[in-house]
């Protein structure tokens, strides 16, 4: 896949045995010498494959947690490259998920203006969803993802074996953002999600290459007329703004892809109180997501919590609440009038139904 981007054209490949095939990385790309960011898991898991295809090369190994990417930590990453004597001429190469995927994109936005950046993604919400679109996103305080910039990989090597050592909740978070993008595409997507999601075996190889490849397709749909999001691909915050206050209430504790879930799902049941969503569709969303929500006691966050959150969302433009609201399928809109006392109520109502999807799911 080649992804024209006015920041810098990319390309996105599907490789199998990447850390066994280091040629086809670095194959035909200018660089002198080679820095590596590896989160800590991934390095634990994969060390002796790591160590043979990194040769001796600097290597930074960070764990991923949201923790790690706040503004202030960035002086560390910095540091680290300059005191190593990184240059112009040199590659970061990030192998990592969503989380480092956002430190090497900032840091290579910024440091010596930008600089040559390659991004192996270890997770299924980094394959199918974060990797493209060039967002780059760091935390500031409690607040998530409110300072960044844009700035894509030079090159994207997908690798789907990774996802075979992800814990199930975070192999969860991404299957979130596949649903969350065939919800946004059509019908013949729609078709596509119920087919995997209803499968035996989500993890299995084929299965997982076509649906990772089919959900960055209608990313790409989405971002390639409106890269900088100022219009249409504002859509793609559907489910985002309910559930970035969840993981910033609770602490992180709620992956980034379960939180999403649990966003669309609130989203929805507004979305239905507003008769905007029919209860026939209402129902067959959530016979999707069932099987998919994360192990959280809902009902240890207050709704007073979750309003504070959606007040410092970054999408927010007027005095009221802004959530993406669904229709139909493939038919959403960003909504700006949602008021607080509209989350107060639908959120009680909310945590009534998340017992029964807590059961379904157990």
């Amino acid at each position: 896949m080649k992804i024209e981007s006015r920041v810098k054209n990319y390309d996105v490949e599907m490789a199998d045995a990447i850390l066994q095939n280091k040629q086809m990385l670095l194959d035909g790309f200018s660089c002198s010498n080679e820095f590596y960011f590896i989160d800590e898991n991934v390095y634990k898991i994969y060390q002796k494959e790591i160590d043979v295809f990194t040769q001796g090369a600097k290597i930074l190994v960070i764990e991923a947690h949201e923790t790690n990417k706040e503004y202030i930590k960035l002086a560390e990453y910095y540091s680290w490259l300059i005191e190593h004597q990184f240059t112009r001429k040199d590659v970061l190469i990030t192998i990592g998920g969503g989380i480092l995927q956002d430190i090497s994109g900032f840091i290579a936005s910024t440091l010596y203006r930008g600089m040559k950046w390659i991004f192996l993604p270890t997770t299924l919400l980094a394959q199918a969803d974060s990797c493209i679109g060039s967002k780059t996103s760091i935390n500031f305080k409690d607040s998530k993802n409110l300072i960044g910039s844009f700035y894509p990989p030079d090159r994207i090597f997908i690798d789907s074996a990774f996802c075979k050592t992800l814990t199930p909740e975070y192999f969860n978070s991404g299957v979130g953002e596949v649903i969350k993008f065939h919800l946004l595409s059509n019908q013949e997507g729609y078709k596509k999600l119920k087919t995997y999601i209803f499968a035996k075996d989500g993890h299995e190889s084929q299965l997982l290459k076509d649906i990772i490849w089919s959900t960055l397709n209608i990313k790409r749909s989405y971002f390639e007329e409106d890269e900088f999001d100022t219009d249409r691909r504002n859509l793609l915050n559907y489910g985002h703004c309910f559930g970035h206050a969840l993981e910033s209430a609770s602490h992180f504790e709620v992956c980034h892809g379960e939180g999403v879930l649990v966003g669309m799902s609130f989203a929805d049941l507004l979305s239905l109180k507003r008769g905007a969503m029919s209860q026939s569709l209402y129902g067959e969303f959530q016979k999707i997501y069932e099987g998919h929500y994360p192990d959280f006691d809902l009902s240890t966050i207050a709704a007073e919590e979750i309003v504070k959150y959606l007040k410092k969302d970054k999408k927010r433009v007027g005095k009221d609440l802004t959530m993406v609201i669904g229709e139909d399928i493939g038919k959403f809109h960003k909504c700006d009038n949602i008021t607080e006392d509209e989350v107060h109520k639908v959120y009680q109502e909310f945590l009534v139904k998340w017992q029964t999807y807590r059961k379904l799911d157990s």
